[in-house]
């Protein structure tokens, strides 16, 4: 079983859920993919990673939303701290449109 595999098993109603919304500016829509794509492997195999997927919008490519999932805040607090995610953050300087929207949630109701 791999590491996301042995993650998406223990995943748990504690779990927290970390939805980010980013808008690039014109012509910058296939970097800031590629910057987000670049942060998912290391991610995924991140203590307490649980899910890490990336969406973009149908009505405006410009816009790519992240779902994380983990197992708890510290997890999560850890990850930040990361030097892929400073990476990420210094790349998206260039990139973003606007200040991306981070929200957290927790898990009330899931199959």
């Amino acid at each position: 079983m791999n590491n996301e595999s042995k993650n998406k098993a223990a995943a748990k109603k504690t779990d927290i859920i970390v939805i980010a919304t980013a808008t690039a500016k014109p012509d910058k829509e296939k970097e800031m993919e590629q910057a987000l794509n670049d942060v998912a492997a290391p991610t995924r195999q991140q203590p307490g990673s649980v899910e890490f997927s990336l969406f973009r919008s149908k009505g405006n490519p410009a816009v790519i939303v992240g779902l994380e999932r983990w197992s708890s805040e510290a997890d999560h607090d850890k990850h930040l701290q990361g030097d892929h995610v400073k990476k990420l953050f210094a790349a998206m300087t260039d990139l973003l449109a606007t200040p991306p929207v981070i929200d957290t949630y927790t898990i009330i109701n899931e199959i």
